[in-house]
């Protein structure tokens, strides 16, 4: 059902890494879970799918900011403080965790990405960015690499 998911999603521009916000029943889950889990991974998949490009997931998902919230018949919680989902089941009849949520993600995401053009150009461009800096960093990291083993065999 539609109103057992309530999803909330954005970049920052500031920001290089990504930022959860999960909930379970009302229940903040401040470290994940399976919920959280599935949540990123359809995030990509839809991406990936809608631009038919295999982008790195590091790259779509830098800088996003995101709250989702789900509704699970009998949750299992993986700590006692109730922080982690560990259910993989969303209730009797109904499909797994990560197979609503990506689901979901795949069509109402989707859905939204092809009736907004402005925000599809907006978020390639900053995939495409973030993937330039990736590259950049990695050449940066292997000369670096390469110039401190010359010169540690200068000295041995």
């Amino acid at each position: 059902k539609a109103n057992d998911i309530e999803v909330a999603l954005t970049h920052s521009k500031p920001q290089y890494s990504e930022e959860y916000h999960s909930f379970v029943n009302g229940q903040h889950t401040t470290q994940g879970g399976t919920h959280q889990s599935a949540f990123r991974e359809g995030l990509v998949k839809t991406i990936r799918d809608h631009f038919g490009k295999n982008y790195d997931a590091s790259d779509i998902r830098k800088s996003v900011i995101s709250a989702v919230s789900i509704k699970v018949m009998e949750p299992v919680f993986e700590s006692q403080t109730k922080t982690k989902l560990g259910s993989t089941e969303m209730g009797e009849g109904m499909p797994t965790v990560r197979t609503y949520i990506v689901e979901f993600l795949s069509t109402q995401l989707d859905n939204f990405l092809h009736k907004n053009p402005d925000v599809v150009q907006q978020m390639e461009f900053k995939i495409k960015q973030s993937e330039k800096e990736r590259k950049e960093l990695s050449g940066i990291r292997k000369l670096a690499r390469e110039r401190a083993k010359k010169n540690n065999g200068c000295y041995s």
